[in-house]
Parts: structure tokens; C-alpha cells; sequence
């Protein structure tokens, strides 16, 4: 159980701590050489999400199983369940807390959309439509802010010679909500959800390629049928040019989504916001089609990644900005982060956290043709746009022996975790918040505030 917090709430002898956007990311990053911004590991590791911490969810070879990679310590958490593979699919990611990861795992008809709680260290399964096809029922690929809400496809119906999906929504009071399709014995399927599933976004198939597909829920919580996301919102709905492309992100907040370039919009990654509509993020030089990977809570960072513009490779991963527009995330790298990248490629940027501070994918190392995956801290950067700290917070000293102070807003809930994700002590708070590590070992900590629904999030350095 957590204990109380060793704190001072505003200390009359502390004086506010202003910084410029610059000097905050520097107080409240722990790292400081290029070499820690872009830690690699030496595998075929496929990351599949993040914390807001930097714990990366993925799987190495198929089948799994799913852990949880530290680069800080460059350790790596065995947590079970079934990766994709031998006809299972899934993504594991993280809530907006860090407790609860989706994902698939074994169930009696087969690999099962599942939940895992990091507390309890167990996989729940989570149900079904009732269709096992070969070794499978139904994937988790994604999980809602909350925590409440699993997303992700479950077979629909095995008749004649063939089998189709229906995107579905699960979770403790609902239970399995099938989502249905536009067209008979078309499937679908729910990429990424909101923070209180309100919106849950993924493809919709018909005539290839898989086309938008966003659920909404109605005030009486059920959801309304899946929409497109168009290119002209007056245009012909019904028209395959005007449809956008699969959708594979969306904000916190919904307002935002993302998905994949196709025809319809001459193969680019785009991103659509309530009051802009559909924002086109442009190509890279020699780069085919294009997809977002993942965006900030405010749609202000994107990352993904382009095929080869021939026969798909080498894919070349991107880093798209409100200000600065479409980059090689590579180049951004060397140029931006003084980051050295030798022989690597930097391949696919497929996972991005919500307060768009790191960034996780994998490349190839053409040293001896390997392959490697990776983590990027974007937060020492000064060419990232403000919007990108701005869930960051305030810490200082950092490092620190000792005492450190968090500057918290407002009325809030501050916790300390360890490295594991475990809660090691919380407490209620208000304005600039003095908490005592000393008895703490060395290492890595996160605090996580709790405010209004929303979780900031940041790291301190204990030596």
C-alpha cells in the first residue's frame, strides 16, 4: 500500500520556479547526452507503445510473448499473453496511467483480447463474438485513457469459405460491444480509442485498401455507426476518393485523429481536427505511401513513417511538427538532437507517447545488416514546439541526493513510482510541492499528477 508523501506543501522559503520552455525541459530531463536521447537495443524488438514515463510495450519474434522495455535501465519485463503470430494480432499499449496494457492472450478458444494489470502482474480475457477461427477469437489493440476500454477485432462468422471480423469495444459494464460493418461479410476493425472511449477509430474494408472507419458513442453511451473520415466533408460520402485512408490514432481528448496516406489523397500520412478538417502532412524525397505511427495529446507532434517509393523499401520514419511541418525523423535527429547515428536506419516510428515526449521504433543497422529497436527522448530538443513540454513538469534539482521540488498548478493527486511502475507513496497537493527521496535508493523515479482527469507526468533522477 502507499505510504504518505515525505513533502512540504508551499514552503514560504521557496520561490517560484520560472523557466523558459528551454530550461524547463533541461530541469526536468534526466538525461542530458545525445546517447541517452536514443538508446537501441540489438534485436528484432517490435514496440507496439508507451508511457509517458518511456516504458515501451512490444514482443520479439512471433507469438510473443509481451514485456515491457526500460531503456533507462535497459531491462526488459517478461509480463506473458500472445503476440502476433500464428494467426493471433494485437497491440500492446499502455493507459494514460501506466497500470493497464491491451493486448491478447491465451484463452480456451485461442488468443483473446485481454487487459493486463500491472498490479496484479495477471491477463483477464475479456471476450468475444463467439467465432474461433484456426487459434484465435478475437486481438486487443488498443486501450482507452482510463483504462476501462479494450479495443481491438473479434471474429464475426465462419460460414461458407470465408471468415470476416467486426471491430469491437470491451468493457466491465457493456461488455462486448460489436461494432459492426458497413457491408455484409466486410470486416473491420478498432485500431486506437480515446481516454473515456467516447471515440474509437480503425478501418472499415470494401474495396481495398481499408478505408476510415470512426465509432462515436451516443448520450446514452451505445455506439453510433462507423462514419469515414472525408477529405471534402461536403463531398460525396459514398465516393472512394473522398474517403480517407485507415485510421490508427486519436487523441485523448478525440478531437484529434491520424491514419494512413492511399489514394484518395495521393498516398500521404494525414491528420484531421474537428475545426481544420483534414491536414495532408505532406512526402519525404523517393518515399511512397505514408502512416501515422502516433501524435501528441494536441496533434502538434506526429510521427510515423513512408515506404520506399518503388517496392516499399527502405522505409523512412517521420517526424511532422505545428511549426516546423514534415521532417526525416533521421535527419532531425543528426541536425537537431546532435544525435550520431553511424550506420543505423531509422526505419519506423510506430509509437509515440501522449505527452509527445518519446518516441519508439525500430531500423537497421547496416554495419552487419541487423536489426535494432529503439527509444528517442524528444524533450531536450529545442525545435519541437512548446505544446510538446507542455505536459511535462517542473522539477528541480534534477538529479538530485535528496530534496526536490515539483511545481504543481493546482488541487492534485501526486504519486512516486518506482522503475517497475509501483506506486511507492502519493498524497494530495497544491502549488510548489518539496518531496524528500533520501530514503529512496538510487535510480530512476516517476511522479505522475492527477488533476481534472488528465495525468502529467516526469522524472527524477535519484543519486
Amino acid at each position: 500500500m502507499a505510504q504518505s508523501l515525505p513533502i512540504e506543501l508551499n514552503p514560504a522559503n521557496i520561490m517560484n520556479i520560472k523557466h523558459t520552455t528551454l530550461a524547463l525541459v533541461a530541469t526536468a530531463l534526466c538525461i542530458n547526452s545525445a546517447s541517452a536521447q536514443f538508446i537501441t537495443r540489438p534485436d528484432y524488438y517490435s514496440p507496439t507503445g508507451l508511457a509517458n514515463d518511456g516504458l515501451v510495450t512490444g514482443y520479439s519474434g512471433q507469438t510473443g510473448p509481451w514485456s515491457i522495455w526500460n531503456p533507462d535501465l535497459q531491462t526488459t519485463e517478461n509480463i506473458g499473453g500472445t503476440a502476433p503470430g500464428d494467426g493471433a494480432g494485437g497491440q500492446a499499449r499502455f493507459s494514460l496511467d501506466g497500470n493497464f496494457i491491451s493486448g491478447t492472450s491465451q484463452g480456451p478458444n485461442g488468443a483473446a483480447l485481454s487487459r493486463y494489470d500491472r498490479g496484479t502482474g495477471q491477463w483477464t480475457l475479456l471476450g468475444d463474438l463467439g467465432f474461433p477461427v484456426d487459434l484465435s477469437v478475437s486481438g486487443g489493440y488498443a486501450i482507452s485513457g482510463d483504462g476501462s476500454t479494450v479495443v481491438g477485432n473479434s471474429w464475426a462468422d465462419t460460414t461458407g469459405n470465408y471468415a470476416f471480423t467486426h471491430a469491437v469495444a470491451v468493457d466491465a459494464v457493456n461488455g462486448v460491444s460489436d461494432l459492426g460493418t458497413l457491408f455484409f461479410n466486410r470486416s473491420t476493425r478498432a485500431n486506437a480509442v480515446n481516454s473515456d472511449a467516447s471515440v474509437v477509430v480503425g478501418w472499415q474494408d470494401f474495396n481495398g485498401p481499408w478505408k476510415s472507419a470512426v465509432w462515436r458513442k451516443d448520450p446514452n453511451g451505445a455506439y453510433l455507426r462507423n462514419a469515414y473520415v472525408l477529405l471534402d466533408p461536403n463531398g460525396d460520402p459514398d465516393d472512394e476518393f473522398n474517403q480517407m485512408g485507415e485510421c490508427s490514432a486519436v487523441s485523448s481528448d478525440g478531437t484529434w485523429i491520424g491514419g494512413y496516406g492511399d489514394y484518395a489523397n495521393n498516398a500521404e500520412p494525414w491528420i484531421w481536427g474537428q475545426s481544420t478538417g483534414v491536414i495532408n502532412l505532406g512526402h519525404l524525397p523517393m518515399t511512397g505511401t505514408g502512416y501515422v505511427g502516433g501524435m501528441n495529446a494536441d496533434a502538434s507532434v506526429v510521427v510515423g513513417w513512408f515506404d520506399g517509393e518503388l517496392w516499399g523499401d527502405p522505409q523512412t520514419a517521420f517526424i511532422w511538427t505545428s511549426v516546423g511541418g514534415l521532417q526525416n525523423l533521421a535527419t532531425y535527429m543528426t541536425d537537431e538532437m546532435g544525435i550520431d547515428l553511424g550506420n543505423k536506419q531509422v526505419s519506423v516510428a510506430n509509437c509515440l507517447s501522449e505527452n509527445g515526449r518519446y518516441v519508439a521504433g525500430y531500423g537497421i543497422d547496416y554495419t552487419d545488416f541487423s536489426g535494432f529497436a529503439y527509444r528517442l527522448d524528444l524533450a531536450p530538443t529545442t525545435g519541437i514546439h512548446a505544446a510538446t513540454t507542455a505536459r511535462l513538469l517542473e522539477a528541480y534539482p534534477n538529479p538530485t541526493t535528496g530534496r526536490v521540488t515539483i511545481n504543481v498548478a493546482g488541487p492534485s493527486n501526486l504519486s512516486i513510482l518506482n522503475a517497475a511502475g509501483s506506486v511507492l507513496s502519493e498524497a494530495s497537493v497544491q502549488g510548489n510541492t518539496v518531496v524528500d527521496l533520501s530514503a529512496y535508493a538510487p535510480g530512476v523515479y516517476t511522479f505522475q499528477v492527477r488533476s481534472n482527469g488528465s495525468v502529467s507526468t516526469g522524472r527524477i533522477v535519484k543519486y
